[in-house]
């Protein structure tokens, strides 16, 4: 019995299949919609400096040769216009001490870290 009520659903599922695949899907385009491509947004002037900031400090963080935790502080501290030499000093001892670097090196690294702009 309970093979042929599994036959019989199968048979109508299978039956169906043309039918649901016939109906028109409102979330398809239609074909004048897929003919004509939208123009590219151009952001706003706020977009525009926030991306030239973004992109200002991410190269400022390159150039430091910060990863990790200590890219991500800096980065916040750029992006927010809060960046002061006592932030630097912070971010820059941070991956100095991520690097694991002691006594001449760390030195060496701090100072062309907060040097670098």
């Amino acid at each position: 019995m309970h093979r042929f009520a599994f036959a019989v659903c199968l048979a109508t599922a299978i039956l169906a299949m043309p039918t649901l695949a016939q109906q028109p899907s409102s979330t398809t385009p239609s074909a004048t919609e897929q003919a004509a491509p939208k123009a590219p947004k151009t952001p706003s002037p706020a977009q525009a400096a926030q991306q030239q900031k973004m992109t200002t400090c991410n190269a400022d963080a390159s150039q430091r040769n910060l990863k990790g935790s200590a890219r991500q502080s800096f980065m916040s501290g750029c992006l927010s216009g809060k960046m002061n030499q006592t932030t630097l000093m912070k971010v820059c001892n941070a991956q100095a001490s991520q690097d694991k670097l002691t006594s001449d090196d760390r030195k060496t690294y701090l100072s062309s870290c907060l040097k670098k702009s």
